[in-house]
């Protein structure tokens, strides 16, 4: 889709004919790597990876071909340098920066992690957990949840032996788009007692979508009145929507017959408008890259990601004058008890503030998390006595 219409704009001059192929990433780290590596001959640009387990060395591997790397779902935090990652460039805010801000506005700033075990979802983890630390915030454990209803069960046991957490983030599919494991994790955490708000539970993946939820029920929700109140614990931040959600924007270009797949809009997760718009931010470079009268290398395709303003899938996408993604992020909550998800704050990525939305936080028993010491945000000072 995202190629069809980039060759029909008339805004768009690219001096190539783009074309795409989609190259298969093994689910194993180290076999996604060498497979990587084979496709070197392959493409003139990467969309990718989406494992962050390799994301550096691909990085070097894509300034050695000469080749751009535009990511969304890497954030080891080395990457943000330009000296060293010429060839790199992001096409999202890093989620772990999102995360900061919002960690800070709350003073919540002990975390655990827990990863799916699957090894995408467990190098996410890992690498989360290093990017947070690198900031001076207290990581008190990363784990991965244990197969079937005892392992989950032993995974909270884990959670509980660790003093102090107050967020904990949920590295694996959301329960919201179909994700078992979450939901089975969060409903055990209610069976556990730990969902009466001694934690935030905040899913990762909705950082890297925009989640619709104006108008948007949650079917997931109606027959699961265990999982409809576990996630009032639950604080979700995805990308603000635009006029449209990403259901209408599907919704249009299939009336459109631009897509013919037998699809319904909510079958299909949303994570599909940011690849799509990840293509789009790649062709815009290139545009760009070209009207300024330099060779489209890699080098120079990701150095011209700056000062851009184009129509995404769902939503506008645009950069500051260093590339730096500048869409917002709301929160949403639940009032504990109906299938629906409110914003209660905004995220202004380009201040890095959070806005309240006039809808307070429905906490279980009413109660936020206590907030932490504020000089675990203060870069300068070191906290000492807990």
């Amino acid at each position: 889709l995202a190629v069809g219409r980039i060759s029909r704009d008339p805004s768009l001059d690219l001096g190539h004919r783009l074309d795409y192929v989609i190259l298969q990433e093994e689910c194993e780290t180290p076999r996604a790597l060498v497979r990587f590596v084979d496709f070197g001959k392959l493409s003139s640009a990467f969309i990718g990876p989406l494992n962050p387990g390799f994301c550096e060395v691909a990085a070097h591997l894509g300034e050695n071909w000469n080749k751009a790397i535009f990511s969304w779902m890497c954030i080891n935090y080395k990457l943000d340098s330009t000296i060293h990652h010429n060839a790199f460039a992001r096409t999202l805010p890093s989620p772990t920066q999102i995360l900061l801000t919002i960690m800070k506005y709350f003073k919540w700033a002990h975390v655990g992690i827990i990863a799916s075990s699957d090894d995408i979802w467990m190098y996410t983890a890992k690498e989360s957990a290093t990017a947070l630390r690198n900031h001076g915030l207290p990581v008190g454990i990363v784990t991965s949840v244990h197969k079937g209803e005892k392992g989950i069960e032993d995974t909270w046991n884990k959670i509980k032996e660790v003093n102090n957490i107050k967020i904990i983030l949920l590295c694996m599919h959301s329960a919201l788009i179909g994700g078992q494991e979450q939901a089975a994790l969060l409903t055990k955490a209610l069976e556990m007692g730990l969902a009466d708000g001694r934690y935030i539970f905040v899913p990762y993946d909705t950082l890297l979508y925009s989640l619709p939820y104006q108008n948007n029920s949650f079917s997931v929700f109606d027959n699961d009145s265990k999982l409809r109140e576990a996630y009032d614990a639950v604080l979700t931040i995805t990308l603000q929507s635009g006029e449209r959600t990403f259901y209408d924007a599907f919704r249009e270009a299939k009336e459109s017959g631009e897509i013919i797949r037998d699809l319904e809009a909510t079958q299909v997760s949303p994570l599909f408008g940011t690849i799509y718009d990840a293509i789009y931010f790649m062709a815009m470079a290139m545009d760009s890259a070209r009207r300024k009268g330099v060779r489209a290398s890699g080098a120079n395709i990701a150095e011209h990601t700056k000062n851009f303003s184009f129509p995404g899938f769902s939503h506008q996408v645009e950069t500051d004058s260093c590339g730096k993604g500048l869409n917002n992020y709301v929160i949403l909550d639940t009032d504990g008890q109906g299938n629906q998800l409110f914003p209660t704050h905004l995220l202004d990525v380009s201040s890095g503030s959070v806005l309240p939305l006039g809808q307070a936080i429905h906490f279980p028993n009413e109660i936020p998390p206590k907030p932490d010491s504020s000089c675990w945000f203060d870069p300068d000072v070191l906290c000492t006595e807990g």
